[in-house]
């Protein structure tokens, strides 16, 4: 479950909010439980509960897609040094910035991948393609990302 929260804060910046999602997510899945194919991972099929709801949840609210690394201002240390916060906030800003150039699909897969904590196996799972597919594809989305912070901080 921590990374199905992850996932979805991720997607809507707000804790309580992701919260909340997680349990209507989860008890979506009990619901459709019966719709569970075992022959498959059921992370997979968690994770595609827990994405269709996230987009269910922005249709209804007509709200502005965006991914969110505010999570990773909480586990940086040192809040005390507003020098250090500065920096801090100048560089993820930076990062969301880059981010929100990227494609759909590879933001997707850096957010599995770096925000939610899934292995390159898990994200394949979940998105019906290869492990190592999945490697290539977050690497190569990783190296765009690093294009664009490097172009960012000029």
């Amino acid at each position: 479950m921590p990374k199905i929260f992850r996932y979805v804060y991720s997607k809507v910046s707000d804790r309580e909010l992701a919260e909340d999602l997680v349990s209507e997510i989860s008890l979506k899945a009990l619901e459709h439980f019966d719709s569970y194919d075992e022959s498959k991972p059921f992370g997979g099929w968690f994770y595609g509960i827990a994405r269709n709801h996230v987009i269910d949840h922005y249709k209804k609210f007509s709200r502005e897609k965006h991914s969110s690394l505010d999570e990773l201002e909480n586990l940086l240390p040192d809040k005390s040094n507003p020098a250090a916060d500065a920096e801090r906030a100048i560089s993820n800003d930076r990062l969301k910035a880059a981010l929100s150039k990227l494609q759909d699909d590879k933001k997707e897969l850096v957010t599995l991948r770096y925000l939610s904590g899934y292995s390159y196996k898990e994200i394949g799972e979940m998105v019906g393609k290869e492990e190592n597919t999945v490697k290539v594809a977050t690497h190569r989305a990783v190296s765009e990302l690093k294009k664009m912070l490097h172009y960012y901080a000029e």
